[in-house]
């Protein structure tokens, strides 16, 4: 059998991880573009609820684009790590959500 792997809240807390997560993300040119694309809809949308005064929930709501950066940043840690707790994942997400929004903001 295959050695079952799982990264757990206090191994992710103690070590780099994000940082070799988010890196991995950036050296995978075709995953990296959809993580900017993730974040470029978040922006476009959080515009319009701003404008419209829906509130956050909406952001959520209204993403349109598959897969979902939840979807993206749990196939890109479980093939580094196994699997991961979901209070792991959203920092991991949000991570690369900032990542992509740096990056994106220096090329204006």
């Amino acid at each position: 059998m295959g050695e079952i792997r799982h990264l757990s809240s206090t191994e992710f807390s103690k070590g780099r991880h994000l940082e070799r997560i988010v890196a991995a993300a950036r050296a995978d040119a075709g995953f990296w573009l959809m993580v900017k694309e993730r974040e470029m809809e978040r922006q476009a949308i959080g515009a319009k609820v701003d404008r419209e005064g829906d509130g956050e929930d909406a952001i959520d709501k209204s993403a349109r684009l598959t897969p979902t950066i939840t979807e993206l940043a749990d196939d890109l840690v479980s093939r580094m790590f196994g699997t991961c707790p979901p209070e792991v994942l959203v920092i991991i997400q949000q991570a690369l959500l900032d990542a992509a929004r740096i990056e994106l903001t220096a090329v204006r």
